[in-house]
């Protein structure tokens, strides 16, 4: 029966018959091909969202800002400390790991030569490369950068003990030693 629907023979009909039946197999056939068609198309919200990189300075820089501020914020409210700006110095952008795939292929070989004799030969080859995923690189670890100084400057820096509270403050905030800290007075305009 399948024989004869492929070919288009039915038995027992007229040209009308078989005409007929020609044209709803195409139709078939153009359904069947629209359905797979829509299985194997991609739909809308399975695909990646693509986010435009920025650089990794540019995070660095904000995240360095965002510190800043927030460090200002704070040791703003500091009795006596008045008006505050800090910066911050970092040693790197940090550091980021990426997963690699690693494959080692190893091929042995035995040579005869025309004496009898038998030689091996062992031929290793390793290659790795940055495992992807979903379009892009698969991030393992990434270190935020390390903070390698802060300068401090408040308006009521000139009090001793409000610049060695500015100065103990922004320690234990950053987890820093005191010799990487400099607090000074602000410029009276």
């Amino acid at each position: 029966m399948i024989e004869e629907w492929v070919r288009g023979i039915y038995p027992g009909k007229g040209e009308e018959g078989n005409s007929q039946r020609k044209w709803s197999r195409y139709i078939l056939v153009i359904v069947i091909c629209i359905g797979m068609l829509a299985l194997i198309w991609p739909m809308g919200k399975n695909q990646p969202v693509q986010v435009p990189e920025t650089s990794s300075s540019g995070s660095v820089e904000r995240s360095q800002q965002k510190v800043s501020q927030e460090l200002e914020n704070i040791l703003s409210q500091v009795e006596g400390a008045g008006q505050v700006r800090v910066s911050i110095s970092l040693n790197s952008d940090g550091l980021k790991s990426y997963a690699s795939n690693t494959k080692n292929d190893v091929r042995e070989t035995v040579e005869q030569d025309n004496n009898g004799g038998d030689r091996q030969v062992r031929e290793e080859n390793v290659s790795s490369e940055i495992a992807v995923s979903g379009g892009s690189a698969l991030l393992v670890e990434e270190k935020a950068p390390q903070i390698t100084g802060v300068l401090v400057v408040a308006d009521g820096a000139d009090n001793p003990v409000v610049k060695e509270e500015l100065g103990e403050a922004t320690a234990a905030l950053l987890n820093l030693s005191p010799h990487q800290i400099r607090v000074l007075p602000r410029k009276e305009e």
